[in-house]
């Protein structure tokens, strides 16, 4: 089952819309974060130290799904759009309109969370 063009021009103004959203989100993190000078006392530096982490976790979820949304961009310049990356079998239409930058089918990408699971990499 290949993805009609209509489809593939839908999830790929979707993807476009999601990059410049998480842009945006990634600007607004850096400069929340930018300018921040240590004064204060022992609480006052752990605390900092404990928002600096936060903003580089949100920062690094933020690249993540950036690395994703690139892919599928990529994927349907390339034509690949809507087949999975690990089984080559074509991923179901409607995951890919409720999750455009998925490069995997339901099938892949719950076994890749069993076996993260198992290593103890993701909450069950």
């Amino acid at each position: 089952m290949t993805l009609s063009e209509e489809t593939k021009q839908n999830c790929r103004a979707m993807l476009l819309e999601m990059r410049r959203d998480l842009l945006s989100e990634a600007k607004a993190n850096r400069q929340s974060n930018s300018g921040r000078d240590y004064l204060g006392d022992l609480c006052d530096w752990a605390v900092s130290e404990m928002e600096a982490e936060y903003v580089y976790m949100i920062g690094e979820r933020l690249r993540q799904k950036l690395f994703l949304i690139e892919e599928a961009l990529d994927a349907i310049e390339n034509g690949d759009y809507g087949i999975c990356a690990e089984c080559g079998e074509p991923i179901d239409e409607k995951r890919l309109l409720l999750m455009p930058s998925t490069l995997l089918c339901v099938r892949c990408q719950s076994e890749l969370e069993r076996q993260a699971r198992m290593r103890g990499q993701l909450a069950a």
